[in-house]
């Protein structure tokens, strides 16, 4: 039974694994995020609109003026937009300035 229940753990690590395997990396620029508050608003936004993302991070970036922002996703055909739209009512506070798949 053990080594049942092992295999079978081994199985869905495997499986778990072969599907972040056909996640994608897109990169750009955000503004307005000044804190772990803020990151934690668009994180939850594009994770709940957006089914197929699988994180979303928010780093400092190359100017005062904006962020960088790595959202990583199964979906090939992440856009600006959809993000954008995916924000909602916080788009108001966080702009989106660019996107693209890495």
């Amino acid at each position: 039974m053990k080594k049942l229940i092992l295999s079978l753990g081994l199985l869905l690590s495997a499986a778990a694994l072969a599907d972040d395997s056909k996640a994608v990396t897109f990169e750009g620029k955000i503004t307005g995020v000044v804190c772990a508050s803020c990151k934690a608003h668009i994180t939850a936004a594009l994770t709940q609109k957006l089914p197929d993302v699988v994180s979303v991070d928010v780093k400092p970036g190359e100017d005062a003026e904006s962020q960088k922002i790595i959202i990583i996703t199964r979906d090939e055909s992440l856009t600006k937009d959809k993000a954008v739209d995916a924000l909602g009512a916080y788009a108001k506070n966080y702009q989106i300035l660019s996107l693209a798949k890495k």
